[in-house]
């Protein structure tokens, strides 16, 4: 119990001086050839929308998605901010197959497919075209779901969250009755099992959105409406979110992914296969071992090291790119540890560090690029 209690206070020490680090590098831009611009910022699980959340992005094609909202809104005029949300929801967890897409809401729309990650774009570009502020979270590290893509309204002072991927919401009270409200993600991973979900579609993904789907009752989700091998799907879900991490709200909500190391037992520990793939990374199978990617994916990401070695221990942690000359990273010692040489070499990095305690603590990050992740090796 008091290793893992150390391990946290460890975690949190390293987070907060990596936010010192990062507000210096900031304030010393122009004089500081090796500064970078960037926020820290506390989770804005709770916070007013930032004006990214408001914002159409320049590459949609707004006349397009604009007539696509006068079929899914008819009688905008007199729907509340809910009532709009849970139309465009029906539409975008209807009408889109499942399948891997990238690129704008247009271009996706257009395709008709998409995984959670584009129907939570689709979904929050078109609230904002609707005149609501909405944003992307993304949730990680989760036993079934792996990765997952939600989006969330802001309306009546706070947050709502709506699940395009699956047509569903969760609600305050038992009935849908107009009394209660939509909850927000904060609310459903703090708290998973005191909340009501709900579906607008009777089945989400069959690419199909007529009068049909329109007409769909909202009704409570029985525990099998999500599954197709895993009765139990409901519940899985649920704990999913709740085992979720680390979690962003909205795309510039910067994340840390852990990475235990252990070089007590092994001289040598590997992270990834060297295969010139990030799959096994990007697959978040095995919790703690960092992701796919460091720097400004979507949400920004840093890696934090937790490395157990004996005390006075020269330590090497390699990173191997999946791209050649992939751009630079940085290693910001945070505990009981010193950086004694860093090389570059075609598609690897090595960092040498040296290590005066049983536990040491460093965080990487790649400003201003993505760094994409073959494989992590770490030795002594």
């Amino acid at each position: 119990m008091k290793k893992r209690i150390g391990a946290a206070i460890g975690l949190l020490l390293a987070l907060a001086a990596l936010g010192l680090i990062i507000r210096n590098a900031t304030r010393h831009v122009g004089t500081n050839p090796n500064a970078f611009q960037i926020s820290y910022l506390d989770s804005n699980y709770d916070g007013n929308p930032e004006k990214a959340d408001r914002i159409v992005p320049r590459d949609e094609d707004e006349p397009f998605l604009g007539g696509i909202l006068k079929t899914v809104l008819k009688g905008e005029e007199a729907l509340s901010d809910e009532a709009k949300s849970i139309r465009i929801l029906k539409y975008v967890s209807s009408s889109l197959t499942p399948k891997a897409n990238q690129g704008s809401a247009t271009k996706i729309i257009h395709d008709g497919f998409a995984l959670c990650g584009g129907r939570a774009l689709v979904f929050a570009t078109l609230c904002r075209k609707a005149g609501m502020a909405a944003r992307y979270v993304g949730s990680m590290y989760m036993p079934e779901l792996r990765s997952h893509a939600i989006s969330e309204v802001f309306y009546d002072g706070k947050w709502h969250l709506y699940d395009p991927t699956f047509g569903i919401f969760f609600y305050s009270n038992a009935d849908y009755d107009n009394t209660g409200y939509v909850i927000s993600f904060h609310d459903l991973v703090s708290n998973p099992y005191g909340w009501t979900p709900f579906k607008v579609v009777s089945k989400a993904g069959t690419g199909l959105y007529d009068e049909s789907v329109k007409t769909v009752a909202i009704t409570k989700v029985g525990r099998s409406y999500l599954a197709e091998r895993d009765g139990e799907s409901v519940d899985s879900y649920r704990k999913d979110l709740n085992e979720a991490y680390p979690i962003a709200y909205g795309s510039e909500d910067m994340v840390s992914y852990p990475v235990d190391a252990n070089l007590l037992e092994n001289a040598s520990q590997w992270f990834g296969q060297r295969d010139d793939r990030d799959g096994e990374l990007a697959d978040y199978a095995v919790r703690f071992s960092g992701s796919h990617y460091v720097g400004n994916g979507m949400p920004p990401a840093f890696h934090t090291w937790v490395v157990k070695a004996s005390p006075h221990t020269t330590v090497n942690i390699e990173y191997y790119s999946v791209n050649p000359k992939p751009p630079k990273l940085y290693v910001v010692p945070l505990r009981a540890v010193k950086v004694v040489d860093c090389r570059y070499e075609d598609e690897k990095v090595t960092f040498t560090v040296y290590v005066n305690d049983s536990e040491a603590i460093l965080s990487v990050y790649c400003p201003g690029a993505s760094f994409d992740v073959d494989a992590m090796h770490i030795y002594r």
